[in-house]
């Protein structure tokens, strides 16, 4: 499988999930989901490239005070969403250690921002034809739990998974700093408290609709 960043000037960590193979032998959509970091120094050009690519929803999953200073340079765009994935000021990680992994980490925010996350899961499903554009600040812990959900849903190994969250790591010139057992351990306490993505985000709000339509805007 080849992974291939998008060229859109002023992102560094952006791709398409399109062409992912799923287990039942498809794959996913090109132009459904865009994953990327925070296009806050996106050119005239990247912009341009983005229209073109059929962007019609930008979710930004980073907090109010992130987003106020790096700001994205669409947010006055109808199309633009500040959802946040967490919440600093009732943050289930500050219980942590501070000796404590990033598969922790993520542990601890699938199931105590649980809500937070069907929320953002949720502005996916409702978006408008077209590709959504989802992004953090590096584009890689909160967009790589987001998506690792998205694809589960899809139907995409976790293996295939793990290489997509992996893929940061080369993006970003900084080898190791993704490691597959994160998002993998994210996977596994999914799969044991919640028999899976779908049981997950039922449970905590997702409507079966909802999930219907992600899984078609994602599979077509």
């Amino acid at each position: 499988m080849t992974l291939t960043p998008l060229a859109w000037t002023g992102l560094r960590n952006a791709r398409d999930l399109g062409g992912l193979p799923t287990v039942d032998g498809g794959a996913v959509r090109h132009g459904a989901v865009v994953r990327a970091d925070s296009p806050h120094a996106l050119t005239a050009d990247g912009i341009a490239a983005l229209r073109a690519h059929g962007v019609t929803r930008i979710i930004d999953l980073r907090c109010a005070d992130e987003a106020a200073m790096r700001p994205n340079v669409l947010a006055a765009d109808p199309m633009y969403r500040l959802v946040p994935f967490t919440d600093p000021d009732d943050d289930p990680a500050d219980e942590l250690s501070d000796l404590a992994g990033i598969d922790e980490l993520y542990c601890c925010r699938i199931a105590g921002d649980a809500r937070r996350v069907v929320t953002a899961v949720a502005a996916v499903a409702d978006a408008p034809p077209g590709a959504v554009l989802v992004h953090c600040q590096a584009g890689q812990d909160r967009t790589g739990m987001l998506v690792a959900l998205l694809l589960r849903v899809a139907g995409v190994a976790d293996d295939v998974i793990a290489e997509d969250y992996t893929y940061s790591s080369v993006c970003w010139e900084s080898p190791g700093e993704c490691e597959p057992e994160a998002i993998l351990s994210m996977l596994a306490l999914v799969d044991e408290r919640w028999g899976g993505a779908d049981g997950y985000l039922l449970a905590h709000g997702l409507s079966p609709d909802r999930l219907a339509a992600l899984r078609t805007r994602l599979r077509g």
